[in-house]
């Protein structure tokens, strides 16, 4: 029954690659990507270096899918708006139209039956002057109906006119965009051929002095800005008595991204990574603390038992070596940013399955 409800409140989205190698995984609410795959560990085809970088970016362009997905959906919201409101406004001037014929249509069979009642009193005069009148109407309603149409059709070439100068602003646009495009590559192309030695100095002390920049920007508001941080159960490691260790066969390879609420990558101190066997705790903290962000106060900690553990080096990559077949929990912990929430672990966990002579690898990917 618990697992139940935990998929009401979990969209997981699996996207099997198997001509790629890797498995996507999306888990909405603890705002995670990951990608995993398993390969012979004989092989020598796949290279570890070069199947991380894949899954990479197949995570990054996953994540860039679903940020367009849900600017598509507002977009198409706001045209069906749209043209709601236009459906609208034109039943209302049909609405109009058709209650001023019935009014125009109710007048003249008025002014008629009074032209019938003069006429069967031989008042010869009165109708004359009725008929005048009856004339003058028509010619008023005549010219004020003309004048109407007239109006709409300058409100439709106004109109289309608008239309085709909005068109033709953005085929200049579009036509300025490539010209721009293609004058920035030859240039970008001529500056690489020429200056590759300066050009790759230059970007690197860019680099640093846009980290420095961004850094003093996310201090500044952390003074002024209150961020709301989603804290779960914190766990306490227990390291396994070295006699009880189980030696393998096998490898666990791994890269992480972290992502600031901007959506630029950062990179958290004290990142650790350990490697667990699964057990009724561990599943039950996974379970009911971590997959809904959930934290007991009157608790110190979920203690876990783990086989190893080790730090993300300066490319942010992991790896076990002699991991034994068997099913187990890879978890990262790492504190949160100063800025955002003191003295305050993040996870990211993911349950793998080792089997013998493998090479287990996989990328995780966390927005805070």
């Amino acid at each position: 029954m618990q697992k139940n409800i935990l998929l009401l409140f979990t969209v997981v989205l699996l996207s099997g690659c198997a001509e790629r190698g890797y498995q996507i995984t999306t888990q909405t609410n603890t705002h995670t990507v990951t990608a995993e795959s398993s390969v012979d560990l004989k092989s020598t085809k796949i290279q570890t270096k070069n199947e991380l970088y894949k899954m990479q970016k197949a995570v990054k362009k996953e994540r860039k899918r679903r940020t367009l997905k849900a600017i598509n959906t507002i977009t198409e919201v706001k045209s069906r708006e749209k043209a709601l409101h236009e459906k609208k406004q034109t039943e209302k001037r049909l609405l109009n139209q058709d209650r001023y014929l019935k009014e125009e249509l109710q007048l003249r069979k008025a002014r008629e039956k009074e032209l019938q009642v003069l006429q069967s009193k031989k008042q010869a005069s009165q109708a004359k002057i009725l008929k005048a009148k009856i004339a003058q109407e028509k010619q008023v309603q005549l010219a004020k109906r003309t004048r109407e149409l007239k109006q709409d059709q300058i409100r439709k070439s106004q109109a289309a006119l608008e239309a085709k100068r909005l068109l033709d602003a953005e085929k200049a646009l579009q036509v300025k965009k490539a010209l721009d495009l293609k004058r920035s590559k030859e240039l970008h192309q001529t500056k690489i051929e020429e200056n590759a030695i300066r050009k790759e100095e230059a970007l690197a002390k860019s680099k640093r002095i846009k980290l420095q920049k961004d850094r003093a920007v996310k201090l500044k508001e952390s003074k002024n800005v209150k961020t709301s941080i989603a804290s779960t159960q914190p766990l306490k490691f227990n390291l396994i008595n070295k006699i009880y260790h189980k030696f393998g066969s096998s490898e666990v390879h791994g890269h992480v991204i972290y992502l600031d609420p901007t959506g630029e990558e950062t990179r958290l101190a004290q990142s650790k990574v350990y490697l667990l066997p699964v057990s009724a705790k561990l599943n039950n903290w996974y379970d009911n603390y971590y997959l809904t962000n959930k934290n007991n106060p009157s608790s110190n900690g979920t203690i876990a038992n783990y086989l190893n553990s080790t730090y993300l080096n300066l490319e942010k990559n992991f790896e076990f070596y002699g991991v034994a077949e068997g099913s187990y929990y890879v978890i990262i912990e790492s504190n949160y940013p100063s800025y955002m929430a003191k003295d305050k672990k993040v996870y990211i966990a993911k349950r793998i399955q080792v089997d013998k002579y493998k090479k287990i690898m996989a990328v995780f990917s966390k927005k805070l």
